[in-house]
């Protein structure tokens, strides 16, 4: 700039001693800025001209303000390049990661057209170059993922089979991220879910096996346990055999009816259940395995109903009021009580028993958990109790909710949707 102002005061002062050696000192001015506009012009649009080539080659020689000004630019595009080249190695990294990924990823804009995917949604969704720009639901048309896509909360995952290649399961979970678009990740869980399935057909068959032994081996102990003259340690031990007996007959009875609840992916056929009717023989039962240990007490209308599955909500029910029982000491109240709160009917089962350790809470519903020894010892349970429960209460769109500290007792709620009104 220093420059450039120099200029301009060499130029007129030269123009003003010129023009005053031939007596038009304002006409020598006028003519030398004009001139000097004229040269600057010329500068400008040979900068013009290299700026509209987008840059390229070596920036027009000049000095002062216009040589700095493209000196500047060069330095600018220099810099821009060097970012365009990182961000282009960058993109290139991504995409080559992305195409490595065995899960299929789509990008979805907010109108939930498909904007991008990798090789492996391509793979798995069958999906061409003509896709692009199409509505997702236009391709996976089935109605879980129709709702699942239109959510306001994008929340879990669902699992469907695929339309392209039969057989296979595929698991879709979504997510939002930017200006309201989505990323869709698909992965193919067929390995998964047929080992799941061998797993739960496995134990079905195994328990189902189990059966016919135990029932021999209950007619030997009971057959030789009526034998007269038999010795005080042969009846201490046939006694034994026969508790295990029954508890390994328990174990089979449970392990086949989880069995069911996971492989029986239909809704379970409702009746109009009187649940009054249902609790007071749960009850009854209860106060025969306590043998007077405890205050068992029911509080429920005479006439509440709820559709369900008689045996489901006995299982659901009957294990969480006998585990009251089971896990409790003598003196120990339990009281059952049902309430409807809006849309729903809560069972509550509550005692003022030994209670569950907070840690332990999170995994009573797993399968042979055991949490505290004092709560489970000598209890006679198979440890499937509440994982029955938790299925069951799946079935009939139930939930689970659990309260308790030690000392302090426990509360079970039972919460199902109130769908006869």
């Amino acid at each position: 700039m220093h420059t450039e102002i120099w200029r301009v005061v060499l130029i007129s002062l030269f123009s003003v001693l010129f023009g005053l050696s031939l007596g038009a000192p304002f006409e020598i001015i006028l003519l030398g800025l004009v001139a000097y506009i004229v040269w600057a012009f010329r500068i400008i649009s040979k900068l013009f001209r290299w700026i509209d080539k987008g840059m390229r080659g070596i920036p027009p020689d000049a000095d002062g303000v216009w040589g700095e000004i493209s000196d500047t630019l060069n330095r600018q595009r220099r810099r821009h390049r060097r970012t365009q080249e990182r961000m282009r190695r960058t993109i290139n990294r991504i995409t080559r990661l992305t195409e490595a990924l065995e899960e299929g990823i789509l990008v979805l804009r907010s109108d939930l057209n498909i904007d991008w995917w990798n090789g492996s949604a391509a793979a798995l969704l069958g999906l061409r170059s003509s896709d692009r720009g199409t509505a997702v639901i236009n391709l996976i048309r089935d109605p879980v993922f129709v709702r699942y896509i239109s959510q306001k909360e994008l929340d879990g995952s669902i699992t469907l089979s695929s339309v392209s290649q039969s057989g296979r399961i595929l698991q879709l979970s979504a997510s939002y991220f930017g200006d309201d678009e989505i990323v869709l990740v698909v992965t193919d869980v067929t390995r998964i879910t047929n080992l799941e399935q061998l797993r739960k057909e496995f134990v079905g068959n195994v328990s189902h096996e189990l059966r016919t032994p135990l029932t021999v081996m209950r007619g030997y102990l009971e057959t030789l346990s009526d034998i007269p003259g038999n010795s005080e340690m042969f009846d201490k031990a046939f006694s034994q055999m026969s508790s295990q007996v029954s508890r390994m007959e328990a174990l089979a009875n449970d392990l086949i009816l989880i069995s069911r609840l996971e492989s029986d992916n239909q809704k379970p056929a409702v009746e109009n259940l009187n649940l009054h009717e249902l609790l007071q023989s749960i009850v009854a039962e209860a106060e025969l395995l306590s043998d007077g240990r405890h205050v068992i007490s029911l509080e429920c209308e005479p006439d509440c109903r709820i559709a369900a599955d008689p045996k489901d909500m006995r299982s659901v029910l009957g294990n969480i009021v006998f585990n009251a029982v089971r896990h409790n000491p003598k003196g120990a109240s339990v009281a059952v009580k049902v309430s409807r709160y809006g849309g729903f009917i809560n069972v509550s089962v509550k005692d003022d028993g030994v209670g569950i350790d907070a840690v332990d809470i999170p995994r009573l519903t797993e399968r042979f958990y055991r949490g505290d020894s004092s709560r489970n010892s000598d209890t006679g349970g198979t440890g499937l109790g509440l994982a029955i429960v938790k299925h069951a209460l799946n079935r009939c769109d139930g939930e689970l909710k659990i309260y308790s500290r030690l000392g302090h007792g426990a509360e079970f709620i039972c919460r199902f949707p109130n769908n006869l009104g």
